[in-house]
């Protein structure tokens, strides 16, 4: 199921072959900062590629910034998204550190200067 962009995946792709997921960059647009792959799986990216800045900062009531995107990788993809505008709003390192302490979510962060790190269990290599 695709809302918006998000995923919720179940099983495999085809018998014995996990999902594959581009997960584009936000900073280049037509390129793939990474490729998720598993199964029953679901993918959320918050991010300012699409709809420009429009995730506060609660702290300040201004947008967000540090970030570009915020991929989440989780079971469920209510609770996933949920996380990935969360962790949007705190910027990267403390998003890092905040995804690294939730059980089955993990993270890749795209500062707006294009780099890129991710929670060490980010089920998905660089494209």
């Amino acid at each position: 199921m695709n809302g918006g962009g998000d995923l919720q995946l179940r099983g495999e792709a085809a018998p014995g072959v996990p999902w594959r997921v581009g997960i584009a960059h936000p900073l280049r647009p037509g390129a793939v900062a990474a490729v998720v792959t598993g199964r029953d799986l679901a993918v959320a990216t918050s991010g300012t590629a699409e709809r420009g800045p429009h995730i506060l900062d609660p702290h300040t009531g201004e947008p967000a910034s540090g970030c570009a995107s915020v991929t989440m990788v989780g079971r469920r993809l209510t609770t996933t998204d949920a996380y990935a505008t969360a962790a949007f709003a705190m910027g990267p390192a403390a998003a890092l550190a905040w995804v690294s302490s939730l059980d089955g979510h993990e993270a890749l962060t795209i500062d707006t200067t294009g780099r890129a790190d991710r929670t060490p269990g980010f089920p998905g290599a660089d494209a």
